[in-house]
């Protein structure tokens, strides 16, 4: 068995009309069955027998799902082209389980953003500019909590500078979205799409082409090693990351979901809203009486807490000073003269 892969992506493409990651991902795994199935025929028992193989060798069921995903379509394929197609008739998908979330402080993000590395010489170039485009990469995905193929996929004309957004149309549901960003990323961006026409993509690899996420995990785990972060890194972290701040920091769930681009705010709610403890505890101390029975000391800690979060200290453009008195808070703000 061996199913042709161009076509099998025009089939996606076309009668799928699957969104590009999608194909992506599908596109991948079909080569690894491809190359399974090259000295075997495509029956029930074999592919019994390669789901148990993937099991030994200790795959988790969502990434049996990825296969199981494949095969349907590739069972939808055959049913299209007019090939036998009741080798995959009764399998069903695996139960799904909670991926393990690991999220970033904000001191590792900027660390990790702040960290320069190295390249050498490519095709008699010097490629020490990929590192400041690698850098503006992570950025982008830290200030705004995109996936990371939105943010590969987005080109210059679907980004408005100067209004400070960015719109993606190649989105996991199939629905436009626009995403917002401020200094210094808006400087950032200036630099690399500078002189580039409005069709090429804002993130560009050595030969101005699209970068893969092997080659950016790869160097993203290079950097964070560099800037000293330990933890497992890899590009979602930064989706995580930009979640469960948001929530932590007490924006409306219903807010955070439009975002990110989740179509369903229940995926929001079952994936990030354990890791945000804090924000259940205070919006359940917002009810009146519940409020007015709560200890004064602990509602003087959730104003310090909410002014702290602002990072109003760090901020040149305010002049700004916060203290703790014996019975409450003394703090002061206003706009810096310029």
């Amino acid at each position: 068995m061996h199913l042709p892969k161009e076509d099998f992506r025009t089939f996606l493409t076309v009668k799928q009309n699957l969104a590009p990651e999608s194909i992506r991902h599908c596109m991948s795994r079909l080569g690894i069955i491809n190359r399974w199935f090259a000295d075997k025929e495509l029956t029930k028992e074999n592919v019994e027998k390669f789901f148990m193989e993937l099991k030994t060798k200790g795959l988790k069921n969502n990434s049996l799902n990825t296969y199981h995903t494949t095969f349907c379509q590739i069972r939808k394929y055959c049913q299209d082209r007019g090939l036998p197609a009741d080798f995959y008739d009764g399998f069903k998908a695996y139960k799904k389980t909670k991926p393990d979330i690991l999220i970033f402080t904000p001191e590792e993000t900027e660390k990790i953003i702040n960290t320069p590395l190295t390249y050498g010489n490519f095709r008699g170039r010097d490629s020490s500019f990929l590192d400041f485009r690698y850098r503006t990469l992570t950025m982008f995905l830290a200030y705004t909590g995109c996936r990371y193929s939105e943010a590969a996929d987005l080109q210059i004309k679907r980004l408005d500078i100067s209004a400070g957004k960015a719109t993606f149309i190649n989105t996991k549901t199939n629905e436009n979205r626009t995403v917002y960003i401020t200094e210094p990323l808006i400087s950032n961006l200036k630099q690399i799409t500078e002189g580039c026409s409005p069709d090429d993509y804002v993130f560009r690899n050595a030969v101005e082409k699209h970068i893969h996420v092997t080659d950016y995990s790869s160097d993203l785990k290079r950097r964070a090693r560099a800037a000293g972060v330990t933890k497992r890194t890899f590009p979602h972290n930064f989706r995580h990351t930009y979640i469960t701040l948001m929530l932590e920091s007490g924006v409306p769930i219903t807010e955070v979901a439009t975002l990110v681009g989740h179509k369903d705010i229940q995926t929001t709610y079952d994936t990030y809203m354990h890791l945000a403890d804090k924000t259940l505890q205070k919006a359940a101390m917002r009810h009146p009486l519940v409020r007015r029975n709560v200890n004064p000391t602990e509602i003087v800690r959730t104003v310090k807490e909410t002014l702290e979060n602002l990072q109003l200290e760090g901020d040149s453009r305010f002049v700004f000073s916060l203290s703790e008195t014996s019975d409450g808070l003394k703090f002061s703000l206003r706009v810096k003269n310029k």
